[in-house]
């Protein structure tokens, strides 16, 4: 009798060598009108794929516009930035939109290889953690980061890994599918509780952050939209529309959404002179967030590699799911979190630096991975 992971892997190969055929069958067919359709839908892809972060940048060029902070303003609330406004709304529809986003009932294989399960978890939560928690005396002493930034950089580290980069990047380099999107979900629902609770535990009397009254906050504006998602999703129906026809406009209404806390931090920020950087702090930042990287995906590739258990696809996903942090959870988690703190904009900074880094240097590692991976085979 085969095991789980035998069957993935003949699954795999079979999927390899019928793609190999129908590239050979195929391959008489291609044209030069074919390739200008390839190039444009090149372009609409990239911007599709780079679309938040394009509009970031358009989001900071605007807020120096009055009528831009106004509109602003008013999604934050009238009460000091509070969720009084359209934000807790809007913060609910992202969570609602990622728990629709999840297979559940892909998940069931995978629950049961509890050695990789905890692997992962551990290198999302704990390592990262108790590296910046090491490292932050020295960042603070040698006034190479500031202690807001420094905070920012542990808000950073609780984060749980991310939703769909992390997968399909998993699935790119011939990774454990499965295990991938287990632990992206597993992580995320814990994180919603676990993530303050490290917060505080961190920052101590200087926080303000009450994990209690944290987690009843995010229960209601992210784990309950969440499990809603996710029970709606048992609906055939709607877990074809959102692998179809719904994914990219869902996909545009998430990142809108991002948009919209980002232009809100950041222009709260602007007016209350807290948290930005100069180029020369920024640039500490960045060189800080790509050790960190370093150091995070060296360890868990070296770590995962020494486990007798691992098959070279539990490694990928390991690499993949252990060293992620999450842009679309973590930008309304820690808005909700330190809602009101005037440093959110310092704890949201690496945060917002960390992501595209993570998504290109990701991207540089796939096809390496996916060779490593098919060598075993």
């Amino acid at each position: 009798m085969s095991t789980p992971r035998e069957g993935r892997r003949r699954r795999r190969v079979d999927a390899r060598s019928k793609a190999s055929e129908d590239g050979e069958d195929g391959e008489d067919d291609v044209s030069d009108a074919r390739e200008e359709d390839d190039g444009a839908r090149a372009v609409k892809a990239w911007l599709r794929e780079n679309f938040l972060f394009a509009g970031a940048g358009a989001t900071l060029l605007a807020s120096a516009s009055p009528e831009f902070r106004d509109v602003v303003a008013s999604f934050g609330g009238a009460a000091g930035g509070s969720s009084g406004g359209l934000e807790k709304y809007a913060i609910a529809a992202l969570f609602f939109i990622a728990g629709v986003g999840l297979p559940v009932r892909a998940l069931k294989e995978a629950a049961s290889d509890v050695s990789l399960n905890a692997f992962t978890q551990a290198f999302i939560f704990v390592f990262p953690t108790i590296l910046v928690a090491a490292a932050a005396p020295i960042l603070i002493e040698s006034e190479w980061l500031s202690d807001n930034v420094v905070n920012g950089l542990f808000v950073l580290a609780c984060l749980p890994t991310t939703v769909g980069s992390g997968v399909a990047f998993t699935r790119s380099a011939n990774g454990n599918v499965e295990a991938a999107l287990l632990n992206s979900m597993a992580a995320n629902l814990a994180g919603i509780f676990l993530t303050p609770a490290l917060i505080h535990l961190y920052l101590g009397a200087d926080s303000s952050v009450d994990p209690i009254a944290s987690s009843s906050k995010l229960l209601v504006q992210a784990f309950l939209p969440v499990a809603l998602g996710m029970s709606l999703r048992l609906i055939p129906s709607v877990a074809s529309a959102a692998e179809g026809g719904l994914k990219e406009p869902s996909k545009l209404l998430s990142d809108a959404i991002l948009l919209a806390i980002i232009a809100k931090t950041f222009v709260t920020a602007e007016q209350s002179e807290a948290g930005m950087l100069d180029f020369n702090s920024s640039a500490h930042l960045v060189s800080v967030l790509l050790v960190f990287m370093l150091l995070h995906k060296g360890a868990i590739f070296l770590a995962a590699s020494r486990v007798g258990a691992f098959e070279r696809e539990d490694v990928v996903c390991a690499l993949y799911m252990g060293s992620h942090k999450t842009l679309a959870f973590g930008l309304p988690l820690i808005s909700t979190t330190f809602e009101g703190d005037p440093n959110l904009a310092s704890y949201l900074l690496p945060l917002v630096i960390y992501h595209p880094l993570q998504i290109f240097a990701s991207s540089l590692l796939a096809r390496p991975l996916a060779r490593y991976e098919k060598r075993r085979e």
